[in-house]
């Protein structure tokens, strides 16, 4: 039987890991839904639109305030009372009889969700001092929240087909509830006791700065390049700015931007950002390829895309594994090269069936790579922050890969849309203004020829992403290389690390 002190932790990352696997859960699921919500709350489009967005918009926008409030109000606290929150605001939005309630509810549970990742985050370290376990907690802890997000279609596809569109949202109350109950016991309260109080003029400068950003990156996503989300993100850098200034001002800053300076910190903020970016981006065009590119039914593409996820999930936990054997930076630059394989099959799309064996493949490697190098990743940076500032570095890194992903659509949405229209224009003589439009087009004409020529183009544009995609993880891999060995590197079991503040 085991010990009390080796089944603690165990339990905790258990108690920690189930809140993350309902808040991925929560991100994917309205998006099965949203139909049935839509005909029984009539909003309009406008409010439809933000009942979609508002959850990852206020995840990524208070992520950053709620990590440093966890540093200083205490972690476990932090958790406790936006577990209580989340399920209250689930609650209430399950019974949701209007658009604005169920805006309202959603916009609580974000930032209930953005406060309690990177409060379990942080206390992962606390529970698993030692480097080589941290990491596979940490591995551990990222597998829940991509089941969650892989099952999420599924959980809520079968939840509406047999009870209404509400029951989706209160999946999350009995796991809440029992965190209520489980973590004064289970968990360790870690914060720092200097703090002085949150600068609210700083949040709100990181909020406005970061919704803005996101706001104005949907908007080209979904409407092209034009002047309103040119403006909103000029507007957003501007706020952004200010907020750095100030943050150098203060003598106890909302967010520690020394963070950055320390030792390979900037290199791996880098590295979570770009890697974000090419996987945001390019997943874009890999749905695109299934459903309208090669025909396939909405769950044929599913699917396909389901060997990525297990993938993904598997190299979670492998990784970490790997890593009790070799050097862990082995491990990361060797996942990062795989990654870049994947990027290397999209940039060589062949025509035909073989194509669509080959965007498998692909997102394989990709997943498989980014899936065993993101713990070590994380790790990284939470690892070389003061303990009593785990909680903001943990926010750090999960903000890089809110605007990573987010920007990725962007740019290499754009890549792929200036590449099709040179090779459709090239083709046919003239051009639409998105392959989203071609294919629409051809099938309501019923033309094969111009299908023929919009596919043709499409998958000369993703061949194009594809390539972009290599040359980044050039720079990524460059990044990583030029890093310099420090003592995270070696052998886990020779390894100390500083104990937490405790209160």
């Amino acid at each position: 039987m085991r010990e009390r002190s080796e089944l603690h932790p165990r339990l905790a990352l258990a108690l920690l890991s189930l809140p993350s696997l309902l808040i991925a859960i929560d991100i994917s699921v309205l998006s099965v839904a949203l139909p049935k919500m839509a005909a029984d709350l009539h909003p309009s489009p406008t409010q439809l639109l933000w009942m979609n967005d508002i959850y990852g918009f206020m995840v990524g926008g208070t992520m950053i305030t709620m990590g440093a409030v966890g540093d200083r109000i205490g972690r476990r606290k932090l958790i406790l009372i936006c577990s209580a929150v989340f399920a209250i605001a689930s609650a209430f939005a399950a019974f949701a009889t209007t658009p604005g309630m169920v805006i309202g509810t959603r916009a609580v549970m974000g930032v209930a969700g953005a406060a309690i990742m990177p409060a379990s985050m942080a206390l992962i370290g606390r529970l698993f001092p030692d480097p080589g376990r941290s990491v596979s907690a940490m591995g551990a802890y990222m597998t829940c929240f991509l089941t969650g997000m892989a099952v999420a279609p599924l959980v809520g596809g079968v939840m509406i087909e047999h009870w209404w569109w509400g029951s989706v949202f209160l999946l999350g109350v009995p796991v809440m509830l029992l965190t209520l109950v489980a973590a004064p016991s289970l968990l360790p309260e870690v914060r720092n006791p200097g703090a002085a109080r949150i600068d609210l003029r700083s949040a709100a400068l990181c909020l406005a700065s970061i919704l803005l950003v996101v706001a104005a990156l949907k908007m080209l996503v979904n409407g092209g390049w034009s002047w309103p989300p040119l403006v909103l993100a000029v507007a957003g850098a501007g706020l952004g700015w200010v907020f750095v200034r100030r943050q150098h001002a203060l003598d106890d800053p909302l967010v520690d931007l020394s963070l950055l300076r320390r030792p390979g910190v900037a290199r791996v903020m880098w590295v979570l950002f770009l890697t974000a970016l090419l996987m945001g981006g390019t997943s874009l065009f890999v749905a695109f390829y299934l459903q309208s590119a090669r025909g396939l039914s909405p769950l044929r593409a599913a699917l396909c895309l389901l060997p990525s996820m297990v993938v993904m999930i598997v190299a979670a936990n492998l990784g970490p594994w790997l890593g009790r054997h070799v050097p862990p930076s082995r491990v990361v630059l060797g996942s990062l090269l795989l990654m870049t394989a994947g990027f290397v099959a999209y940039a060589v799309i062949p025509a035909g069936r073989s194509g669509l064996l080959v965007v498998i493949g692909g997102g394989i490697l990709a997943t498989a790579g980014i899936g065993s190098a993101f713990p070590y990743l994380m790790n990284d940076v939470i690892s070389k922050a003061p303990p009593e500032r785990a909680g903001s570095a943990a926010s750090f890194t999960q903000t890089a890969n809110e605007i990573g992903i987010a920007s990725g659509l962007v740019v290499l949405g754009s890549i792929g849309t200036v590449v099709y229209r040179r090779r459709l224009s090239a083709g046919t003589g003239y051009a639409d203004s998105s392959w989203v439009d071609g294919f629409r087009r051809a099938a309501d004409l019923h033309d094969p020829a111009l299908l023929g020529h919009v596919q043709d183009a499409f998958v000369t544009g993703f061949r194009a992403v594809g390539l972009f995609g290599v040359l980044v993880m050039g720079v990524v891999l460059l990044l990583r290389w030029r890093r310099t060995a420090r003592p995270a590197d070696r052998r886990p079991d020779s390894v100390t690390t500083q104990e937490a503040v405790l209160s």
